[in-house]
């Protein structure tokens, strides 16, 4: 697995964005705060630091594509009638919506890869992996050209356990402790750099 390190950005300098305190009024926060965040940085007492962070690494990189399998069971291939919903959970929303006490609101989120590019790292994966909702890895399979989930070996490569290692549990299970665990390649880096 890969380690990458950050350096600063030395043409920008870092930003404190914040509010004094918590306002009561949730709907002038919302349309009135308005700032630019980085890519990194931190919160506390209703203060920011954000800041400009570029990767600076120059080993190996396992990329998603590296870690699929060959000859993937059918049972992971996305149906074309549901590659629609898969579009439309992974697309980008700016919509009225209705909550369960008729309260309307407007409702708005970014893109997510669709499908995942296999020529790069993989992204984190939540305890929901391999479910259909729009955090999962959905990939090409690059035998079939069809879109699929990740498999859980998949999930175990992608976070540096050995094949199979979850293969003593229900499958729904191997993709939530996948999603719950660390990357082990980043924790051994870890450990060996505290003193």
């Amino acid at each position: 697995m890969v380690c990458i390190t950050c350096s600063l950005k030395s043409h920008h300098v870092s930003r404190k964005i914040g509010i004094d305190a918590f306002p009561e009024d949730l709907v002038d926060l919302s349309d009135n705060f308005h700032a630019k965040f980085q890519n990194a940085g931190f919160c506390r007492d209703y203060k920011c630091l954000t800041i400009p962070v570029l990767p600076s690494y120059d080993g190996p990189i396992t990329t998603l594509g590296d870690i699929l399998e060959s000859n993937v069971d059918e049972k992971y291939y996305i149906p074309q009638s549901d590659v629609s919903k898969w579009e439309y959970m992974k697309g980008p929303k700016k919509e009225k919506r209705i909550g369960k006490n008729g309260f309307e609101y407007n409702y708005s989120e970014g893109p997510i890869l669709y499908p995942d590019y296999l020529d790069r790292p993989g992204r984190t994966m939540l305890t929901s992996e391999g479910s259909k909702n729009r955090s999962s890895h959905l990939v090409k399979d690059p035998q079939t050209g069809r879109l699929r989930i990740l498999t859980p070996v998949e999930c175990e490569r992608l976070d540096g356990f050995p094949d199979n290692w979850t293969n003593t549990m229900p499958e729904r299970m191997r993709y939530f402790c996948m999603g719950n665990a660390l990357v082990v390649g980043l924790i051994e880096i870890m450990g060996r750099n505290i003193k």
